[in-house]
């Protein structure tokens, strides 16, 4: 009896968790999607790549979600199993809650396991290959799609139009012809013997190197205010974020890994600046992964009960608890900026707090629960 009561909550529970996951997931992921999709598309990068960068988004929306969807499910599961009397009759039987507790802490555990890899691995992974695929996309396109004869527009406020190609196959192009309206109100054509796109892959830069040619400078408010020099070589830095925005993961304190939040914090201290905001990404990463405990102790105490409630009420309780989770760590976040409450302390107090009271309710409920039979 006690393996077959484990199975049938299990069997229970990962449904509901499947389904959810793929929903909060897919909700939380569509606006990136869309917009990621949309930019890529239409700068002619292959459908085959443009999934394998969105897939890149994965990881950060489930360290979001896998706690959000293992709360709902554990819900929803003990909730049919309240509302059916299955839980009336266990109780009947002498079992406690606290025998219940053994799968759903193992559930918990799956969750937190998974949730810590993801959160403290997977996601500074996912979020360097997308800014290795999004680099490699516009390296091959700046060195690629240049064409003699053909005016180039895809870099931000200038126009690129080259006469040939060299004849021996080095790279590079023959008299490069570069209109910049960089600046509105001084536009700038130069006219260069040579040119070339000059990448650094380590510093993430696209620069377009001029040789041997001519600047022209004018003002649009005063025409006749037109100037001339020439140089033998010039470099011109290229936006390389502005010519493939990066809606999505940012190179932020969220997706460093532990160590490099440690020397940014190292950093920090010796210019005299407060890291409160990679200490409290630190604590972060662990402190997500424990809510799933949290979740289920209050999944607990919340979803099995005497009376007959559906699983709608189960996951309106459920989105209560995870705005109550979310509430609080943003209080927190602000509290530790304003130097209310230790940075360390600021992402358990979610924890904590929630965690109390769950607790506080299973101790309520214990009399009239059976704490202790057929454990």
């Amino acid at each position: 009896m006690v393996r077959l009561i484990d199975r049938y909550l299990v069997r229970g529970i990962i449904t509901p968790f499947l389904l959810a996951l793929l929903v909060f997931t897919f909700v939380l992921l569509v606006p990136f999607f869309v917009d990621l999709a949309e930019k890529l598309i239409s700068k002619g990068v292959p459908t085959g790549m443009v999934i394998r960068v969105m897939a890149t988004l994965l990881p950060q929306a489930l360290a979001v979600t896998i706690p959000m969807s293992l709360l709902i499910a554990l819900l929803v599961g003990l909730g049919r199993f309240s509302s059916d009397r299955e839980w009336v009759a266990l109780q009947a039987c002498g079992v406690s809650i606290f025998r219940v507790l053994r799968p759903i802490l193992a559930m918990a555990l799956v969750g937190w396991a998974l949730t810590s890899y993801v959160i403290i691995w997977a996601v500074p992974d996912a979020n360097q290959t997308f800014r290795e695929l999004t680099y490699g996309i516009a390296a091959q396109r700046a060195e690629g799609e240049v064409r003699p004869r053909v005016f180039f527009e895809d870099f931000p406020n200038r126009i690129l139009y080259v006469r040939d190609l060299p004849s021996d196959g080095s790279p590079g192009w023959l008299d490069v012809f570069l209109a910049d309206t960089t600046q509105a109100e001084n536009p700038t054509i130069y006219l260069a013997e040579r040119g070339r796109m000059v990448l650094d892959r380590d510093k993430r830069t696209v620069d377009l190197v001029l040789q041997n040619g001519t600047q022209h400078t004018s003002r649009a408010d005063a025409p006749e205010d037109y100037s001339v020099s020439r140089f033998d070589e010039l470099v011109l830095g290229l936006d390389y974020e502005a010519m493939f925005p990066r809606t999505g993961p940012q190179k932020g304190a969220r997706e460093m890994t532990i160590a490099e939040l440690e020397v940014q914090i190292a950093e920090l201290e010796r210019q005299g600046a407060s890291p409160h905001n990679e200490i409290m990404e630190i604590h972060k990463k662990f402190s997500i992964p424990v809510a799933c405990l949290v979740f289920a102790l209050l999944a607990l105490v919340l979803g099995l009960t005497t009376r007959r409630d559906g699983k709608l009420a189960s996951f309106v309780v459920g989105v209560g608890v995870i705005f109550a989770y979310y509430v609080l760590m943003w209080t927190a976040q602000a509290a530790a900026k304003g130097h209310v409450v230790p940075a360390w302390l600021a992402m358990w107090i979610p924890n904590i707090v929630l965690g109390g009271i769950g607790v506080a309710v299973l101790v309520v409920r214990g009399p009239g629960a059976r704490w202790w039979g057929a454990w």
